[in-house]
């Protein structure tokens, strides 16, 4: 079985491959893998992960935590983290690469756990805006400060963050709210957070509380989720937790047979789950792809497709993934009020406007919305993920479909999802 998948050059070329009929394993999910190192790093005592995500993301997050003294135990089951607090200063500034999860959420743990440091990253990370983030944290009188462009990364930080009152946008980032939320429930004093406009990516936050529930910290909030109020003096209680698979990784999974054709199933995927992105599945099953549950198995089929008009603003991460299954409907499909795919890591609005007009696609896009067209690749190109590793994987499900695709720095996956290329080119083999 020859793989559709050709890596012996720097660039990746993509082939057609034949109709999928198998199960597929999703690594564990990456929202929870970050939060929970967080959250586990700061509680007393030891906490066991299972089925963490092994990847970039998660590795810059685990080696800040070891340079301020935590101790992670890595098994093959999972890891074993022993929290403490405080945390010690690092000797060196911490460098998270273009870990946003690891920026957005030790940017407020640090003063937290009494930490003064420089959070840094790589090229991409220092051009993508952290400013609401920092306007919050200076209202609650922490000091911080930019060592670069105003706005941008690196921070310098001081502690403490003792708690209070602040107000940040909504319609930026929730990780900023989620940052602020699992720092101050250790901070000396009580806590206000109000938002200001719409929230976006809410089911994240509802993460991140059912996160801090599970080692023992609750935050009161109001029902349009515009006012978190935080007890300050609470502890983490360490705890146990067994990582679902991601939400946003399993989505190249479920638009496979879409794309290709055939049958797949991915066990394991809770009926109920805080990751938005498993919506993703009824909006596949909106356009007509056959859907079955069976327990924690999702299998999904391939069918006759047709355009929808959808929201996605609480799952702008597998707005991609949705585009390119769009063209293989029978209609144009719209994606609404997905602004926050501009500040990801890259604009992956003007990504994918790039690269369908290389490949022959037709698209067209405004400010927070994008529209796809049915058809196929026509014009084969190298496209550019822009070292973004949602982009690299979509442009492959293209590439798996009509072929004539190839992704240049194919290796930017390994952000999310390292064994990409291996786990889809052990089931699939080309036409």
């Amino acid at each position: 079985m020859v793989s559709p998948f050709d890596l012996s050059q720097p660039h990746a070329v993509v082939s057609p491959a034949a109709p999928v009929a198998t199960r597929a394993a999703v690594p564990g999910s990456k929202s929870l893998t970050n939060r929970y190192l967080l959250l586990a790093a700061a509680a007393a005592g030891t906490s066991f992960l299972k089925n963490p995500l092994h990847s970039d993301d998660t590795t810059y997050m685990r080696a800040a935590l070891k340079a301020m003294g935590v101790t992670i135990d890595e098994q093959p089951e999972g890891w074993s983290v022993h929290g403490r607090s405080p945390w010690q200063n690092p000797t060196e500034p911490l460098f998270i690469g273009n870990a946003g999860t690891a920026m957005r959420f030790l940017t407020p743990a640090l003063p937290a756990q009494g930490v003064a440091a420089t959070i840094t990253g790589n090229e991409r990370m220092l051009v993508r805006p952290i400013k609401d983030l920092v306007d919050g944290l200076r209202q609650l009188k922490t000091e911080v400060a930019y060592r670069g462009e105003e706005g941008f990364p690196p921070l310098q930080l001081q502690p403490p963050l003792t708690g209070g009152a602040c107000r940040i946008r909504g319609d930026a980032s929730s990780q900023y709210l989620s940052g602020l939320l699992m720092a101050l429930p250790t901070a000396q004093q009580d806590s206000l957070i109000e938002i200001e406009g719409p929230l976006v990516s809410r089911t994240y936050v509802a993460m991140t509380l059912d996160c801090m529930a599970r080692l023992g910290v609750t935050v009161g909030v109001n029902e349009d989720h515009t006012r978190f109020e935080i007890a300050g003096g609470q502890t983490y209680r360490a705890t146990d937790i067994d990582i679902e698979p991601d939400a946003s990784t399993a989505s190249y999974w479920f638009a496979l047979p879409l794309m290709v054709g055939g049958t797949l199933t991915v066990p394991a995927c809770p009926e109920q789950s805080h990751q938005g992105d498993f919506g993703l599945v009824g909006l596949l099953a909106e356009m007509g792809a056959r859907v079955t549950r069976d327990g924690g198995e999702l299998t999904i089929s391939d069918a006759p497709l047709n355009g929808v008009d959808v929201d996605m603003n609480t799952m702008s991460d597998v707005a991609p993934t949705l585009a390119v299954v769009a063209t293989r409907a029978q209609s144009p499909t719209t994606i609404r009020n997905i602004y926050n795919m501009r500040i990801k890591e890259c604009d992956r609005i003007e990504a994918l406007q790039t690269a369908f007009d290389q490949l022959g696609l037709k698209m067209e896009n405004g400010r927070d919305w994008i529209k796809i067209y049915p058809g196929r690749v026509t014009t084969p190109a190298l496209v550019n993920p822009e070292d973004d590793h949602r982009m690299a994987m979509v442009f492959a499900l293209l590439g798996l479909a009509d072929g004539g695709v190839g992704i240049r720095d194919p290796e930017c996956v390994a952000k999310t999802y390292p064994t990409f290329y291996e786990a889809f080119g052990a089931v699939l083999h080309r036409k």
